[in-house]
This record gives structure tokens, sequence and C-alpha cells, in this order.
């Protein structure tokens, strides 16, 4: 009987990027984050959606790499000496709140409620491939811009509008008048 793992370090390769091009992605999360210097930004977990595998117009992006994470961070904006302003670009914020259905003229309280709205959605983003050098070191990475962010062409099956509520699943229960005591719970 074979084991959990055969190790061989000749299959741990795959460390390629997403292709460029238009993908299909669900917002799995979005967390606030921060450089060691105190930049902050949000940090938004996609995850190339694997239902689109058969879109002719996915084929070279969701299809090849359905279920890959991108993490795109959107960071705070930075004034004309470069110093961190603490607060994000209202231009991006409303790419994104568009991009993911939040309705036109939304009061969002909080930076938590919007990463909150954000959550579980479905969105349409351009990725592209750059060359980044850091200390010394040149390596190709994806990017993802805001301003590429669009609503989704495939809604997911079933999903309904953002705005209508779950109907009460207790509605109209009355409930049972059978008491039951403590002594006779197995916990």
């Amino acid at each position: 009987m074979a084991g959990f793992l055969n190790v061989d370090y000749k299959k741990a390769t795959d460390t390629s990027i997403l292709s460029a091009g238009t993908y299909e992605m669900g917002i799995y999360s979005v967390q606030g984050d921060g450089s060691k210097n105190g930049h902050e930004c949000m940090v938004f977990d996609m995850i190339v959606r694997k239902d689109l595998d058969k879109v002719p117009e996915l084929a070279k992006t969701n299809a090849k790499h359905h279920g890959r994470h991108l993490f795109v961070r959107v960071w705070t904006a930075k004034d004309e000496n470069g110093n961190d302003t603490g607060a994000y670009k209202q231009s991006d914020l409303n790419y994104i709140a568009k991009a993911v259905g939040i309705p036109d003229g939304a009061d969002v309280k909080t930076q938590d409620d919007f990463m909150r709205l954000c959550e579980h959605k479905t969105v349409r983003v351009q990725v592209s491939v750059n060359t980044d050098e850091y200390n010394g070191k040149k390596r190709k990475q994806n990017n993802c811009f805001v301003n590429t962010w669009r609503p989704t062409k495939y809604p997911l099956q079933g999903s309904k509008p953002a705005n209508t509520q779950q109907e009460d699943p207790f509605k109209d229960n009355a409930g049972s008048d059978t008491e039951i005591n403590d002594d006779d719970l197995p916990f």
C-alpha cells in the first residue's frame, strides 16, 4: 500500500504564474495588511473560477488555470512626496464596488464593511505579466490593476441579486410543546 507522499523533488516545479489575459474570478477573502514600513493595503484573495472551463473565450485563462489563487494588493495612496496618506483612492474603491455589485450611492461606513461586501463575489479582471526586480533578482509576476475589474459576465448559477433577502426558514413554525429535561440529553 502506498503512503501519503512519495517525496520526489523533481515534482516541486509548479511555480508558474497565470497567463496574461481576462479571467473570471471569485473573491475568496479580503484582509487588511501592510508593509513593514507601515504602508497599508487590502489583500484580495481571488480564485480562478472552475465552472467556466468550457467557455471558448476563457480557454486560455480559466480553463488553463482554474482553481489557482491570485493575491491582489490594493494600497493606500501616497502624496506628491511619496508619503503614505493612510487613505485609499476613492477611484480604486469605486472600480471594485462597481465590479462586485455594491449599489451606486451606497454609504459604506468602514473598511471592514467594504471588505465584507466584496467577499464571495465574482468579478472579471485583466491579469498582466510583468518583470520585477528585487534585491538584484529579476522575476516574472502577475499584476491585476483595479481599473480593469468589471462585473462578471457569468453569474454563479442559483445566485440571487445582492439586495434580496432570504426567506426565514422558521417562519410560521410554532415549535413543539414537548419539554426536554437536561437529564434526558446525552451530552
